[in-house]
């Protein structure tokens, strides 16, 4: 069966998201390490803190979510008609995976502004609920990376067997994949998941 490639106008579209993507998760590094810092994010306590202290970071990044989410969306359709026909089951699971991925995200977004607008009344009225919102919070975005992950190896992997994708592209994809099932490499899913998009973004991009 031949694999239906999206319209040119489709892969065009696909590759702006595929660039913005990048650059949103290099934005979202760049706002965690600098101004988050690494500590805060693995201690509740300090995030908390800050939250009540200087909320920007914290809301800029959860901008950033919404960002992320548009555009995977996007990423996700496009490359949903490029290898659909080459392995239809394989695509139906890994977009199930993907929109799942999205969905959480925003989920997580969302509760995380929430969280953030909230931190002082949490801190001085009721913190066991500051934190426990806080976990929910920390284990979607771990669910997030989880679901992403899936739908690299899967879409990658049928991408790799009907060779709709370049090959150092497609082993790069399993690549994230593999290492988004770990949860404290999360940082490197970040960086390699960029890489992989504007590589995507350039293929899509010069894709005839």
């Amino acid at each position: 069966m031949t694999a239906q490639t999206p319209q040119p106008r489709l892969e065009k579209t696909g590759s702006i998201a595929a660039f913005v993507n990048a650059f949103t998760a290099g934005a979202s590094l760049l706002v965690a390490v600098a101004f988050i810092g690494l500590g805060a994010l693995s201690d509740p306590q300090q995030l908390a803190a800050l939250a009540i202290a200087n909320p920007m970071p914290l809301l800029a990044q959860d901008l950033l979510k919404f960002v992320s989410a548009a555009t995977a969306s996007i990423l996700i359709v496009v490359l949903w008609k490029r290898l659909r026909d080459a392995a239809p089951t394989l695509l139906r699971v890994a977009t199930a995976f993907g929109f799942l991925a999205v969905g959480l995200l925003l989920v997580n977004a969302v509760l995380s502004i929430f969280a953030v607008s909230q931190a002082a009344n949490f801190s001085a009225s009721d913190p066991n609920t500051g934190n426990a919102l806080n976990g929910i919070i920390g284990l979607l975005g771990l669910a997030v990376i989880v679901a992403n992950g899936v739908w690299y190896l899967l879409v990658n992997w049928a991408a790799l067997k009907s060779g709709l994708l370049p090959r150092g592209l497609c082993w790069l994809g399993l690549v994230v994949g593999a290492v988004s099932l770990v949860p404290f490499l999360a940082l490197g899913v970040l960086i390699l998941g960029a890489v992989w998009a504007v590589w995507l973004g350039v293929f899509l991009w010069r894709a005839k």
